[in-house]
Parts: structure tokens; sequence; C-alpha cells
């Protein structure tokens, strides 16, 4: 026995409880798995107890677990003890978040919802549907009702010897026509889209019932009134537009059989464009003064052989287009166009420009296609000799004779002025042909001058011109 040694038990491991990550920076509680908690302080108790039967008992360097906080619960309301900021850090706690998290996710999961809500919709208190016309077919209705009425008061009143019970019969059959030409009308209204006084497709729509340029007078009275086209309708008359007279601005009567300008288009106060090229025109009227608001003319094509003065009367005319025409000179009278910044004369029968379109600032020029060219000056310029009434009267200007008999005064009063020396100048005068070099936009530019004696011809052919 004495030789048998003793071996002594060995020691349990030391057991420490298992922390988790800490919370993030600044806080001061851990957090701490509590469902191993009591597993762990039963074995860490067992073997305390079985160390300190045998061995001293150690000092355990186990810190101190910090305690996780209650959970938030209907009491925590229901009690008043405790300070507001102890109840708010219970509330706003991490385990207050799960506990909440898996209640939410739990009641997700369950599928309390045993029905499907289903409703029943009904037609039976909604009102019945109305049908929608348009406003611009509403007009056509009226306007071709209006004139089939016409057309059956005046067929009725030509047969005044027709028997009563024909004459109700005759009655009851325009009026089923003119239901049916309603219909017709209603089908046929939408477009607007004409060919040479016809319609490009084909439709039952009768040139007797309603006129292509009527139905466009019903589209610009519909529209607003603002901007009206005959373009291509091959008309030799205008229709009554006596009720767009007031906002018509916009006027297209290109490609038509008009012979010259109608006289209500210079009732239209209010234009500012007015179109009119394609067109067998010979002159413009001397009524075209009256469109002062006027900016855009366009006659080209047409067989105008002259201005008339009155047209450079207007002073909002910006935009001048006389092209291919019969023109073979203009007047000096187009410098009181101070508005005018574009001037169209291609193809036609010019020799030069007037010396007054010097004093308009055009930017646009185009004259191409006349007479022009450098060649025909001498022979466009020959000058025949002043008469001698002519001579006579410019001698009298100079004289200043204060005794003078009627027919002399009125000679007098008809005098013009000198394109040369801006003086008087009695008939025609005497042409010169004079470049502008770099006028206008274009290198050589011929502008006609007019002098009041052969005086003024020789000093003015010396000297250079200004533009």
């Amino acid at each position: 026995m004495e030789h048998v040694k003793l071996l002594r038990r060995p020691l349990p491991p030391k057991k420490t409880a298992h922390y988790r990550t800490p919370r993030a920076a600044g806080s001061d509680v851990f957090s701490v798995d509590p469902g191993h908690d009591e597993a762990r302080e039963s074995v860490c108790e067992d073997d305390e107890a079985a160390s300190s039967s045998h061995h001293p008992q150690r000092s355990s360097p186990v810190p101190p677990r910090p305690r996780p906080p209650d959970l938030f619960c209907l009491d925590d309301f229901l009690q008043a003890s405790g300070s507001e900021d102890q109840l708010r850090r219970t509330v706003l706690s991490r385990w207050n978040y799960r506990k909440l998290l898996r209640l939410f996710l739990s009641e997700l999961h369950r599928g309390g919802q045993e029905a499907v809500a289903n409703q029943t919709l009904s037609g039976e208190g909604l009102s019945p549907p109305t049908r929608r016309i348009p406003h611009r077919q509403v007009v056509c209705e009226l306007a071709a009702m209006v004139q089939k009425e016409a057309r059956a008061q005046n067929s009725f009143r030509n047969h005044p010897g027709v028997c009563r019970a024909s004459e109700d019969q005759s009655v009851e059959r325009r009026t089923e026509h003119t239901r049916q030409d309603l219909y017709t009308v209603l089908l046929n209204s939408v477009t607007s889209k004409h060919f040479q006084d016809s319609r490009r497709s084909r439709s039952p729509f009768h040139r007797d019932f309603i006129s292509a340029s009527e139905l466009s007078v019903l589209d610009c009275a519909t529209r607003g009134g603002n901007t009206l086209s005959f373009k291509a309708h091959f008309i030799a008359d205008l229709p009554d537009v006596s009720s767009l007279s007031e906002r018509l601005q916009h006027l297209n009567l290109s490609f038509n059989h008009f012979t010259h300008v109608p006289l209500e288009v210079c009732d239209l106060h209010q234009l500012q464009v007015l179109k009119m090229r394609n067109n067998p025109i010979e002159e413009i009227p001397a009524r075209i003064c009256k469109l002062c608001k006027l900016q855009t003319l366009v006659i080209s094509f047409c067989k105008i052989t002259q201005l008339p003065d009155q047209l450079y009367s207007l002073a909002c005319l910006q935009h001048l287009d006389v092209s291919y025409n019969l023109l073979r000179s203009l007047s000096s009278e187009v410098k009181h166009l101070r508005s005018l910044r574009s001037l169209n004369v291609e193809g036609n029968q010019l020799v030069a420009l007037p010396a007054g379109l010097l004093r308009v600032s055009v930017s646009e020029l185009r004259m191409s296609g006349n007479y022009t060219h450098v060649f025909l000056w001498s022979e466009n310029s020959c000058n025949s000799p002043q008469t001698l009434l002519h001579t006579a009267a410019h001698t009298l200007t100079q004289q200043h004779y204060t005794h003078l008999p009627p027919a002399a005064r009125i000679l007098l009063n008809s005098a013009g002025v000198c394109d040369a020396c801006n003086g008087v100048m009695f008939g025609a005068g005497l042409k010169l042909i004079r470049p502008a070099p770099g006028g206008f936009g274009l290198p050589i530019v011929p502008v006609m001058f007019f002098c009041c004696s052969p005086a003024c011809l020789h000093r003015f052919r010396n000297q250079p011109i200004t533009v």
C-alpha cells in the first residue's frame, strides 16, 4: 500500500460565457444568447461544486454578464413606476423589435383570410349613351337644310296649277329626298380636301347641293375665321365672304380662273396675306389701297402689264411677288414702300429697276429672266427730243413768272421730280441706265434714271452714283 500512488482526478475545463459581438459604438449593452444561459450556469455550478470538494476555491476571471433588458409588454403601460427615459429605452430596445417582428411574421404566414371579396357591377343606373356630333358637321347640316328648303320652295312656286293632293305628295317626296341628302352630308362632310371643285374620293356629294367653295367658307368659320383657302378650286367667282370681313387675315386664291381681283377682297380690312398666283388676271384694281394691313402680296404667273400707283401706298407691305407677268417698267413711287424687304420681279420684261428703289432697304431681290443684260442698255435708253411744250414749261419754272394763263398753271402743277438733280421734270424725261454695283446683294443691278433736261443728263452721266 505504501507503493501505490494515488492519481488525482483531472480538473474540468473552465467554462466561460460565449459573448457575441457587441452592439454599435457607444452601446453599453451586449447581446447574449438567452437560450443557453441557464444551461451554462448549471454546468458551471456543478463544476465548481465538484472542484470545491477536492480543491480549494479559485477566483473566476469571468467578468459579470450584462443582463438583457426585459421585453415590453402591456403591463409596462399599466405600471406607473419607472422614469420616462427607462420606459423609452424598453420600448425601443432590440428585444422588443425582435418580438414584434416574430409576431408580424407569424401573423403573415398564418393566412387568416378565408374568403375573397367580390363586387358586382351593374349598368342599370347608368344614363344611355348619346351620339356626339362635331360642331363643323352641325354647321354643314344646317347649311344643307337651308339650301334644300329654299330649292323646294322655289320649285313649289313655279308650279301653281298642281292640285292639292299632288302638292302634298310632292312635298313629302321633297322631304324624303332632303333627308337622304342630309344623310349624305353626314357621311361625307368630314373631309375638306378638294380638287378641281370636286372631291378626290368617289362620294355621292353633289355640287348643286353645296359647293366646295362654300364648304371651305364653312370650314374657315368653324376654325376661327383667320385663314381661308380656295387653292385649286378652279372657280371664276368668289363666294360670299362678307361674314369673315372683320376676322380674315390669310386668303389664298391661287390656281383658279379669276380674270380680275374680286372687289370683295378689297373689303377685307384685316387681311395680311393675299396669294393670287396662276390666275389670268390682267390688272390690279386701285381699291387695293384699302388693304392697309397687307404684309404679303403674291400675284405671280398672271397677265399683269402695269402696277397701279395705289399699290405703292401700302405702308405695311413687306413681301411683294409679281414674278412671271408682263411688266415692262416699275414706277419710282416704289420709294414709298418703306417696309418692303423682299421683291421678286423674275420672268417679266423689265429693262431696269426704278431709281426710287434705291431709297428702300430691300434685303432680298430676285430679277432674273428680264431684259437687263448690259448689251441691251444702250438700246433701251435711246431718247427722243423733248417736246417744245415741256421745254417751255421747264423754262417758266426757272424764270418765276407770276402772271400766267390757267392752262400754263395746270401744266406747271403736273410736274414730276428729276432722278438726277431732284428738280422739276415735265413729260417722260430723258432715260439713262446706270449700274448700281453691289446693290441689293447682286453684283450689278441696272437702274433707270429720268433726267429733266439734256444738260442734266450730260452732267449726271459723268457723276458716280451712290447706293
